[in-house]
């Protein structure tokens, strides 16, 4: 569960704080994923930087984008 919840966040920050969405990914095997994994990896850095320091909100991309989702409601 722990895992299936981690992949879920991540997958969220990767819609909600990179340009994922918009990118002009080529159709050859295995290069979404390999992009989805280098996205991955910069989003678990991120989780851990701002885990391990405390941090101003207009500084956090998460805190950023959660405030756009609020202030936006689809």
């Amino acid at each position: 569960v722990e895992q299936r919840a981690e992949a879920a966040v991540i997958a969220w920050m990767r819609h909600q704080t990179t340009a994922y969405d918009s990118m002009k990914i080529p159709r050859v095997k295995g290069k979404r994923r390999e992009v989805r994994r280098l996205l991955a990896q910069r989003s678990k850095e991120l989780l851990k930087h701002y885990r391990s320091e405390p941090t101003t909100p207009a500084n956090c991309p998460l805190q950023q984008a959660f405030s756009e989702k609020t202030e936006d409601p689809i």
